[in-house]
């Protein structure tokens, strides 16, 4: 069995499916997404369709989940359409109304963080932290910080024996030139920029727990 991590795969089907293949993803192993599946790329709900048939996925909210749950309950839009969120609610439109709450409510009820051995688990990052909190303390801090927080982004610190491993910010917007996994002072970053556009050199990435080994799927979608 093995345990894996992807981030941001914004409906990028294609390149998630060939990643799939590409570790050899069996039913013995576990999949954690963490966030961002949602707008931007093609194909939004064959990602999530492929998701919630996979008992041995599991995914945390991303600002993109966050978006597309505040337009639906406070029904303004604009935020999420300018974010790239028309491709998947005109998707979602075309399935109906009870499909519809049925992605929301499962929306709503996916966790903002995840605690798996040593590794923490987050879309977008913390706030402030240091060796003096307790493990606890990260998982009381608000939905906004851990969904569309970039406060720590040149300030990472290593906490205790724990490793912090977060998508939202893509690499190539943390160090110019990247577009692999960045690792910095206990963070790791993994948002490869998979559906960035022509002009940027965007790929899926996909990170081995157990031995830190790591993939990547150049992008299709654009």
């Amino acid at each position: 069995m093995s345990r894996y991590v992807m981030s941001d795969i914004h409906g990028c089907y294609t390149e998630f499916i060939e990643m799939l293949q590409k570790i050899n993803f069996g039913d013995d192993d576990e999949l954690y997404v963490l966030g961002d599946i949602f707008d931007r790329g093609p194909q939004p709900l064959k990602v999530l369709d492929y998701i919630l048939d996979k008992k041995n996925i599991q995914m945390i909210k991303g600002n993109h989940e966050k978006m597309f749950e505040d337009a639906l309950i406070n029904d303004d839009y604009m935020l999420w359409y300018v974010n790239g969120g028309y491709v998947t609610h005109s998707q979602l439109l075309e399935r109906g109304e009870t499909e519809i709450a049925k992605v929301l409510e499962y929306v709503k009820g996916l966790p903002l963080i995840k605690v798996v051995d040593k590794f923490i688990f987050v879309h977008a990052g913390f706030k402030d932290y240091d060796d003096s909190f307790e493990l606890e303390e990260f998982l009381t801090q608000s939905e906004d910080i851990y969904v569309w927080s970039r406060e720590n982004i040149g300030n990472e610190k290593k906490y205790r024996d724990y490793t912090i491993i977060c998508g939202h910010t893509p690499v190539q917007n943390i160090e110019e030139g990247s577009n692999t996994i960045i690792k910095r002072h206990g963070t790791i970053y993994i948002d490869c920029g998979c559906c960035f556009g022509e002009n940027v050199d965007g790929q899926l990435a996909c990170l081995r727990l157990e031995d830190m080994q790591e993939y990547y799927v150049s992008k299709i979608c654009v």
